[in-house]
């Protein structure tokens, strides 16, 4: 946001930045949008730092010259950046996906640990490991602004992953098999489990 400028001086004592080259121009608006869909991610979008990026940009800089406005984008950040260093901004959803990760860790180190036991039925791990699944599509599509349904399901969140391009064809195959495997032991169809095929889940 600072490279590719230099500062041309006014005769009325001010000044305003302009594109070292002008066939540089167009890079320089693409990384302006950058920054302005960073801050939208993780500043949020109802967010003032956001808003003001805006009006920066869209102003040229208070009116000054685009490059102006670009630059200007580049204070703004640094000073998002001291605030969420000092704790006084956040990163949007950053908690709660530190809860859903922390959540998923658990439950995969319970699914380990009952596929340790050889006695044991392959019903729990199996049921353990799509909670697991759901909640690690979930933290994605969350991550990734995909929307999706209240109450969602392995394959609901699956098909809205798959929309937004964020998976392909074959983790789709392999997403709908761990949901068949989970509604199975869900609904108490134990033949076609074993502890072989939650080990597989569990991978």
């Amino acid at each position: 946001l600072r490279d590719g400028m230099k500062w041309e001086p006014s005769e009325y004592g001010d000044g305003y930045w302009k594109a070292t080259d002008p066939s540089g121009l167009f890079g320089l608006i693409a990384v302006a949008t950058e920054a302005r869909e960073f801050l939208r991610v993780y500043a949020g979008p109802d967010s003032q730092w956001l808003k003001q990026a805006d009006d920066l940009y869209s102003n040229n800089g208070e009116r000054k010259s685009r490059e102006t406005g670009i630059r200007a984008l580049g204070d703004l950040l640094e000073a998002w950046c001291r605030q969420v260093r000092r704790g006084v901004a956040e990163v949007v959803g950053e908690r709660t996906l530190n809860e859903i990760t922390g959540t998923r860790i658990d439950l995969m180190g319970q699914v380990r640990q009952l596929l340790e036991d050889k006695q044991g039925h392959p019903a729990a791990p199996i049921m353990l490991c799509g909670a697991a699944l759901e909640i690690a599509l979930r933290a994605l599509a969350y991550a990734q602004n995909v929307p999706y349904p209240d109450r969602p399901g392995i394959n609901k969140l699956t098909a809205a992953l798959r929309t937004a391009k964020l998976i392909t064809a074959q983790d789709v195959k392999d997403l709908d098999s761990c949901a068949g495997m989970r509604n199975l032991a869900a609904h108490g169809q134990f033949d076609t489990l074993s502890l072989e095929r939650a080990g597989l889940m569990e991978q």
